[in-house]
Formats: structure tokens, C-alpha cells, sequence
């Protein structure tokens, strides 16, 4: 017996015309076989492939409510997302950040079944193979946010309706979903699974740095303490070189003054002023960031193709048809 509760399925695309057909029409079979209603939200984030023909050609054989948003320009994961999870109405919503999909679809039903059986409003899912390079931010942003953080590299999410609501009504500019939902405060549960595919780890890009600097800055003390730390450290190296100095003048006035020691003081005190400045300059613009209170995303275009009649039932008529 299907699930009566309404799902909605939001899915990240950017240059995927290999992989768009695929995965919308073995997400459709999979979403139909479990649900009674669902949709399905593809944010197309300014492909220049054929993501998006690709995508229609598709949709004719998908049975469920298809909504295909196509933003005007390249935002990102995350607030590419933002687009379609507002445009959500189910009731449980399900998070497809990639389309290089390596585990088995049924697995969604399986984190449905966790959220409704142990109560859950967060479940997500991992395959525990993340790349050297982020394991080692997480390591870090865990380290040192002050939200208690515990977080990794996540597949696909689901999420009641309670907590995206709570998650979308944050008033922060920087979207950066998982720590917002930890933030959030309700309940979450990690499960892993064997992927089925061996995938790529993803490029370290721009978007990938810049991410995890808005992270960093905005859910943990990281560059206020390093800016501390670098403070003390330059306190101290100039006390020494102070007492250095006398000591030079007191006890060793043959030696010729010391034009070397003093180019390292200035150019490590140089270095450390410009260090602290640019973390400055980073709190500064996510000040100005919550100041301009722009929106997430542009938005080009809505597609909406309402749900057609599953094929069972189009058999059954047509068989009716016939036999009258």
C-alpha cells in the first residue's frame, strides 16, 4: 500500500544532459511506487548543455506533478536550492544535491520509513567515501563552531515540512543548509549505505572555496580567534625583539645596528596587519551581505506539468474502450 502523505522531491542540475533523462524518470518509478502523490523539482542552474531538452523529453514519460525552474544565471548548490525548496509543498521533502547518483533510489523510502518510524525530522544519508579535502573541513568547521556541529558529507536529505519551515524562515543571507538545519534544533539521524557506483570526488572550485570560507565565518569564531591568536603572537615576538634591542644596546654596542632584524619585524608585522585585515574585510561583507537583504535567486522561468494518469490506469481504460 502506498504512503498517503504528499512528498516532494527537489533536484540540483547543472550541465547533467547525460545523466537529466536518467535520473528523472528512475526517481519517477520510485516515487510512484511508494507514494500516492509526490512532485518532483528540478532547478536547472543556467545549464548550456541540453540539461534542459533532455529534461522535457523526459518529462513525457514521467507520470508525477514535474516543476522545472530555470534560474537566469549560475547561483550555486545552495542557493539553487533555496529556489526549489521554496517552491515545495509536501509534506516530507527530499534533497538531491547531485546528479551522479550512487545508491539505490529505494533507499529514499527507507529514510522516509526512519523519519516516520523513530521520529525523525532530518534524516540524511552517506556513503562515507568523501575526499580527503572534505573530511578535512568538516573536521575543522566541526572543531570550531560554536553550534556543536557534527557534520559530513551528505548525499541526499530528507526533511518534514516543520524543519524546512523553521530553516527557511532564518533570516541569514549565507545559505549554508546543513548547519542552518542543525541550528534549527530538531532532530537528526545519519544513515550509511553502500553505494553502488563508485563516483569522482568533486573539484575543489571556486563555489567549493567560497562555500566553506561563508561557512566558516559564519557558523564558528575560526577568524575572530585567529586573528586573536596572530595578535598574541606578535605582542609577544615584539616584546622579544624589544628586549633583544636593549640587550644589543647594553652589552654588545660593537655589533653593527641591525638592519636585518629589523626588516623581519617589519614584514612579519606588515603580514600579520594584512592577515587580520582581510578577515576583517570577510566579516565586513557578510555584514554588507545581510545589509542589501537581496534576494537568494533570479528566477527566468516556471515550468509546470501537472500529473498525468499512472500507466496501470491507462491500460484499464483502454481496455474498457475496446471491450465496449
Amino acid at each position: 500500500m502506498k504512503e498517503q502523505v504528499f512528498v516532494s522531491t527537489v533536484l540540483y542540475a547543472h550541465n547533467n544532459e547525460q545523466e537529466i533523462a536518467q535520473a528523472l524518470t528512475e526517481l519517477d518509478r520510485t516515487m510512484m511506487t511508494y507514494f500516492q502523490h509526490y512532485e518532483i523539482i528540478l532547478v536547472n542552474d543556467f545549464s548550456q548543455d541540453k540539461t534542459l531538452e533532455n529534461a522535457h523529453s523526459a518529462i513525457e514519460n514521467i507520470y508525477g506533478d514535474t516543476t522545472i525552474i530555470n534560474l537566469s544565471r549560475k547561483h550555486g548548490v545552495e542557493h539553487a536550492m533555496m529556489a526549489g525548496l521554496n517552491k515545495s509543498m509536501g509534506d516530507f521533502v527530499f534533497e538531491i544535491e547531485s546528479l551522479f547518483i550512487d545508491f539505490n533510489l529505494d533507499m529514499l523510502y527507507n529514510m522516509f520509513k526512519t523519519a516516520t518510524g523513530k521520529g525523525f525530522d532530518i534524516v540524511a544519508a552517506t556513503s562515507g567515501q568523501a575526499g580527503w579535502k572534505s573530511r578535512i573541513f568538516y573536521r575543522i568547521l566541526n572543531k570550531v563552531s560554536y553550534l556543536n556541529l557534527s557534520l559530513s558529507t551528505e548525499t541526499a536529505r530528507l526533511v518534514t515540512r516543520r524543519a524546512l519551515n523553521a530553516m527557511l524562515n532564518l533570516r541569514e543571507k549565507v545559505r549554508y543548509r546543513k548547519a542552518l538545519y542543525e541550528l534549527t534544533g530538531y532532530s537528526k539521524t545519519l544513515i550509511n549505505y553502500k553505494p553502488v557506483n563508485r563516483l569522482t570526488g568533486r573539484k575543489v572550485n571556486r563555489e567549493n572555496i567560497s562555500l566553506a570560507v561563508d561557512a566558516l565565518v559564519s557558523f564558528s569564531h575560526f577568524g575572530l580567534r585567529a586573528a586573536h591568536l596572530l595578535t598574541g603572537v606578535f605582542f609577544l615576538f615584539s616584546l622579544f625583539m624589544g628586549g633583544y634591542a636593549l640587550y644589543n644596546y647594553f652589552f654588545n654596542q660593537s655589533v653593527v645596528q641591525g638592519w636585518t632584524t629589523l626588516m623581519i619585524l617589519i614584514s612579519l608585522g606588515f603580514a600579520g596587519l594584512f592577515f587580520i585585515g582581510g578577515i576583517i574585510g570577510e566579516y565586513t561583507s557578510r555584514i554588507l551581505i545581510e545589509i542589501q537583504n537581496r534576494p537568494f535567486y533570479s528566477t527566468k522561468s516556471v515550468e509546470m506539468y501537472k500529473e498525468k494518469k499512472p500507466r496501470l490506469e491507462l491500460i484499464k481504460e483502454k481496455e474498457s474502450a475496446s471491450g465496449q
